[in-house]
């Protein structure tokens, strides 16, 4: 199996961090990556990536990770991949080895598949961090006419209208078949940190770091403690350099009471308007 992984990066430092390094050598044992990134590098961390893609370009472009996709599209040559991967690094990970999620994903015989399918009743959709696509999709000229036509819109969920849920829009209408490896409603994909990780889910979501007030610590310790130690630390330094070491320190050491005492204050915060 011939991969190709379009990798959306972006980073409000415009730093190439730990995090992201580990998951693009993990990517990169498995398949050829393609980058392209809504940053502006800082001098130096574009050469971080030079050992890890066949190409990257990197500028602020509004865009969001659908405008970095087809950046990286039309720098690929798509010829000889049996697999084409749209991948962004609004996770991190991954927390296990990745291949066998891979192959699970590539066995369901469906035309394009993820790790997440939502069901949402707005519209059914794969979430765009991790999607794959057989020939059939990447190759066609309507799936080429959606992606280099992703233009700059002004609010991120209307991003995810046009283009996330479009693309199973798309998808449909043209009858290709689409599925995930987990069906996960809602915002579960944010809040069920626990959960999620007592199923083997391979990532975590960057937004568990903050959301609801940082009461996901205890969840994203656990979850961290399952994972390589040398993927543990990188993102551990990624949280330093982007929260501080002393955020860091009490979101992960937090305790259930501590936890519940910082979504009490989130939720109070909520209905109060506060």
């Amino acid at each position: 199996m011939k991969r190709l992984f379009l990798f959306a990066f972006y980073d409000p430092q415009g730093v190439v961090g730990e995090a992201a390094l580990r998951y693009l050598e993990a990517l990169r044992a498995l398949g050829d990556i393609v980058l392209a990134t809504d940053s502006d590098l800082r001098p130096g961390e574009a050469e971080k990536l030079a050992p890890l893609v066949v190409s990257y370009e990197a500028a602020r472009h509004g865009e969001y990770d659908f405008g970095s996709y087809k950046r990286a599209f039309r720098q690929a040559d798509l010829s000889g991949y049996d697999v084409v991967y749209l991948v962004n690094d609004s996770v991190v990970g991954p927390l296990r080895p990745l291949e066998p999620y891979l192959l699970r994903m590539e066995a369901l015989g469906t035309d394009a598949f993820g790790l997440v399918l939502n069901p949402s009743r707005h519209g059914r959709h794969l979430q765009s961090w991790f999607i794959g696509l057989k020939p059939s999709v990447f190759r066609a000229p309507w799936f080429a006419e959606f992606l280099t036509g992703v233009e700059a819109l002004g609010r991120k969920e209307d991003v995810c209208i046009r283009y996330e849920n479009g693309l199973a829009r798309l998808l449909e209408a043209h009858s290709a078949s689409y599925a995930g490896l987990w069906e996960l409603r809602g915002k579960a994909i944010y809040n069920a940190v626990g959960r999620l990780s007592r199923q083997g889910f391979p990532f975590l979501k960057k937004s568990a770091f903050t959301r609801h007030g940082g009461s996901l610590g205890p969840a994203v310790a656990r979850a961290l403690s399952q994972a390589k130690p040398s993927m543990a630390l990188a993102i551990v330094a990624d949280l330093d350099r982007l929260y501080g070491e002393e955020y860091r320190r009490s979101f992960l050491a937090a305790g259930p009471l501590r936890a519940f005492g910082r979504y009490f204050r989130y939720l109070s915060g909520k209905l109060t308007g506060r």
